[in-house]
């Protein structure tokens, strides 16, 4: 049920969640740290993809895309989305300068970032949802599994 009013919520354009926030405790600084490295994460693809010659409406279509999926995911969560842009964007001039620094070593690692930014390109919140919480051993407010 919480996915549809989340969905719901979100469509609409609404301000805030049309249902109480669950009940664990906000986020700690390491999960806000652990949040802001999941938006440079997004940036670094977006610079990385960049460098290896991606289209621009592809690039603006990821940028979108991980905007709209992590700023949900931070509203569902309590994370502060403060430095959003800033971390986006310092991600991307990290990606950019890690796929320079491979291509001047003479290793092309575009293949398999480009491939990486197409999925994520389009990827649904919850695809989204499901794929942080592989790396980080379940949600916000979870035991480890």
């Amino acid at each position: 049920m919480r996915k549809i009013l989340t969905r719901l919520a979100w469509a609409l354009g609404a301000a805030a969640p049309l249902w109480t926030a669950p009940a664990w405790a906000a986020p700690d600084a390491s999960e806000q740290i652990q949040y802001d490295s999941f938006v440079m994460a997004a940036g670094a693809s977006n610079g990385a993809a960049r460098a290896c010659g991606a289209s621009e409406p592809d690039l603006a279509q990821h940028q979108s895309n991980s905007r709209k999926n992590l700023l949900q995911y931070a509203q569902e969560y309590g994370f502060s989305a403060a430095a959003y842009d800033a971390e986006f964007q310092k991600g991307q001039a990290q990606g950019k300068t890690m796929m320079d620094d491979m291509k001047r070593s003479g290793v092309d690692g575009c293949r398999g970032v480009l491939g990486g930014f197409q999925n994520e390109r389009v990827m649904s919140y919850e695809d989204m949802k499901n794929a942080l919480a592989e790396v980080n051993d379940g949600l916000p407010g979870e035991d480890a599994k």
